[in-house]
């Protein structure tokens, strides 16, 4: 790929991404861009640390010629720098940590790729007749028309749902499932727009009926609700109900998961336990909390938390806050598909903070997690083993 190609296709992965728009070839080539970033933490690490002040040279000079080749104003140009901003705090951290510290490496020469391509194991679409479509193997265009509804695909890789005026009344139901590091968008019959984490499913119908918009979620999603005061919006998931008019929240409802967490970004939204009928009202910014299981006495936290963080999977992050080692090697696991085993269970309850790339290797993110020295990591094939 020539020069000035290049520049004129990262500009335009770039601008998807920001948008939430970017398909899987977009992101695999951000991605071969900043590996630029983590060649040079290599080279640190090898010679070490002779060219600490020539990396930094190197990063500023790269960003500069990013942000003048844009020459765009206005919001977009400010998230491009703050997306730029953000590589760049992470290395230098990065940088930092290595310098003060000497950290024993188990992960060397032991290196599994990260599943930014999520066809590598398919992401697959259920028809109401049970027939079973992988995505990534689906051409641009209309893909089916089922009973009326017609679902096309877009040259992002989003599946668009719509009436053709004749859909049938009939109570009849697509499936989305997502594989371990794969993912999906789609935008339902009413308009709402949902993004698919990792290993998590949605379940959801040709068309909606009644009085109500009624789907099931296994996994993660994000939801942007089309407002409908007439036909309330309620995701079913986990032992719990959320009911909202229109608005942007967050579910985290894994089955490998001792909670199902609900984060709100805009509007407002109504989390009911299924099993003792308590709910609550959460505002933007908040976060409720359910705990799995069937006693009576069973409550729904509710808790302020930087957004950010609930969202971060959905822009291309890890971001944990004194998140437990256990809980950030789930989000590890559903990602890479890998097995983790610990040498001793205590390690399970360290507590780590920060925020890494999900398009980075593997080793990649471990090594960062090493950086704390508080646990090392041995790769054998796609089983790692946490040790002291």
């Amino acid at each position: 790929m020539k020069s000035n190609k290049i520049k004129k296709e990262f500009k335009k992965a770039v601008n998807a991404y920001l948008k939430g728009k970017a398909n899987e070839e977009q992101l695999l080539f951000i991605q071969q861009y900043f590996d630029l970033f983590n060649e040079l933490d290599e080279v640190l690490v090898e010679q070490d640390f002779k060219f600490i002040e020539f990396t930094g040279d190197r990063i500023h000079s790269n960003i500069n010629k990013l942000i003048e080749e844009r020459n765009k104003k206005g919001t977009d140009y400010l998230k491009f720098v703050y997306l730029v901003a953000a590589v760049i705090s992470v290395t230098i951290l990065s940088v930092h940590l290595y310098q003060g510290n000497s950290v024993r490496r188990t992960t060397e020469n032991h290196q599994i790729a990260a599943n930014t391509v999520s066809g590598k194991r398919k992401t697959t679409l259920t028809l109401f007749n049970g027939i079973e479509l992988s995505l990534a193997d689906l051409k641009t265009g209309e893909v089916t028309n089922q009973l009326g509804t017609i679902v096309t695909k877009t040259k992002d890789g989003q599946l668009i749902y719509r009436n053709s005026g004749s859909a049938k009344e009939t109570l009849a139901y697509n499936k989305i499932e997502t594989p371990k590091g794969g993912g999906a968008q789609v935008q339902l019959p009413d308009g709402t727009k949902v993004w698919l984490n990792a290993s998590s499913s949605l379940k959801y119908p040709l068309l909606f009926h009644d009085h109500e918009r009624k789907i099931e979620l296994t996994g993660e999603a994000y939801f942007e609700v089309s407002k409908d005061k007439t036909k309330p919006f309620k995701v079913y998931s986990s032992g719990q109900v959320v009911e909202v008019l229109g608005t942007h929240f967050n579910i985290k409802a894994y089955s490998g998961e001792p909670s199902v967490k609900t984060t709100l970004l805009e509007g407002s939204v109504r989390v009911s336990n299924l099993v003792t009928h308590a709910n609550v009202v959460i505002k933007p910014g908040q976060q409720s909390t359910l705990l799995k299981g069937n006693s009576s006495h069973q409550v729904i936290e509710v808790k302020n938390i930087d957004v950010a963080e609930a969202v971060a999977w959905k822009n291309g992050y890890f971001m944990f806050n004194d998140e437990s080692l256990e809980s950030v090697l789930r989000e590890i696991t559903r990602w890479y598909d890998v097995d983790i085993q610990y040498q001793r269970e205590s390690l399970k309850h360290q507590l780590f903070s920060g925020t890494l790339s999900r398009y980075a290797n593997v080793s990649q993110v471990l090594r960062k997690l090493e950086l704390t020295q508080s646990v090392h990591f041995k790769i054998e094939g796609r089983r790692i083993t946490v040790m002291e």
